[in-house]
C-alpha cells in the first residue's frame, strides 16, 4: 500500500527567482555568473554538514546509489552551495545540494566543488532551502506539508503565493497542510508509506482516526474501499482530531 510519489518536480518558479534577486531559475545559480566561472572551491567533504534548516530528512538509498554511480563516472556537475558555519570555523553548512553531498560520500570523494555564499542571512537561507526542497526533491507528504506550513507561518507567505511558487493549486497546498491535523501516529504511517494521502484524507477530523488507520493497514484496503467504509460509518464519530 505505497504512497504514489511524483518523481519529477517542477522547475523553480518565479517566486524563488525573485527571492534570490536573480533572473536565473536554477537554485545552483544563487551566485552571480562570474562567480560560477571563477570562484568554485574544492572543500574536503568532512568540512561540510547539512544545514539545520533542511526540510528533507529521509533520502532514498537506491536513488543515492544511482547518483553516486553517476558521480563516479562524470563527477559533480553542479557545485554544492554552502554558507559558513558561524559556530565552527573553517566548516560550512549546505544551502542547496545535500543529496549530491550524500551521494559524493557513497562515491568516496574526498573533496567536492562548492560555491560559498557569505551574504545570506540565516532567515533568508532557511527560506531558500525550504523552497528548493519543496520544488526539486521528492519529499514525503508530511515533510512537504511541514514545508508549506513553515513558509506560511514563519515567512508570511499566503497559500496562493506558495501554490504559485511550487507550481501547485491552492487546494493542493491546503489539503497537504490538513494532513498535519492528523494524529502523529497516522503521520508516521504516511511517512513509512503504509498509508497514502488518499487513505487518510477521510480520517481527518475523526476521533477514531487511529483505530481506523490500523484497521485499514491490517485489511489492506484500497483508497476506494476506505472511502466506502468511512461513508457507511457516517459522521457520528467525527469530533476533531485527538493527537497522540
Amino acid at each position: 500500500m505505497k504512497t504514489k510519489k511524483n518523481k519529477i518536480k517542477p522547475v523553480l518558479g518565479r517566486g524563488l527567482s525573485s527571492l534570490l534577486g536573480e533572473n536565473n531559475t536554477n537554485i545552483d545559480h544563487i551566485i552571480e555568473t562570474n562567480d560560477l566561472n571563477n570562484k568554485f572551491n574544492s572543500i574536503g567533504i568532512e568540512f561540510i554538514s547539512p544545514g539545520p534548516w533542511q526540510a528533507r530528512k529521509l533520502f532514498d538509498e537506491k536513488d543515492l546509489n544511482n547518483l553516486a554511480q553517476s558521480i563516479r563516472e562524470n563527477g559533480i556537475i553542479q557545485p554544492i552551495v554552502v554558507t559558513e558555519d558561524d559556530n565552527n570555523k573553517e566548516k560550512y553548512l549546505i544551502v542547496a545540494g545535500e543529496r549530491r553531498w550524500r551521494a559524493a560520500q557513497i562515491a568516496k570523494l574526498h573533496k567536492v566543488p562548492v560555491i560559498i555564499k557569505k551574504d545570506l542571512e540565516e532567515k533568508k537561507i532557511v527560506e531558500i532551502s525550504l523552497l528548493e526542497n519543496l520544488q526539486r526533491t521528492d519529499l514525503n507528504p508530511i515533510e512537504e506539508a511541514r514545508g508549506f506550513k513553515n513558509l506560511i507561518e514563519d515567512y508570511n507567505y499566503k497559500q496562493e503565493t506558495v501554490a504559485k511558487v511550487v507550481g501547485k493549486s491552492r487546494s493542493y497546498i491546503a489539503n497537504f497542510i490538513r494532513l498535519l491535523s492528523l494524529p502523529e501516529h497516522i503521520q508516521n504511517l504516511i511517512i513509512s508509506d503504509k498509508l497514502s494521502i488518499g487513505h487518510v484524507r477521510p480520517l481527518i477530523g475523526r476521533s477514531d482516526a487511529v483505530n481506523l488507520a490500523h484497521d485499514i493497514v491490517r485489511r489492506k484496503l484500497s483508497v476506494r474501499e476506505v472511502e466506502n467504509f468511512i461513508k457507511k460509518l457516517g459522521n457520528k464519530k467525527k469530533s476533531g482530531c485527538n493527537k497522540k
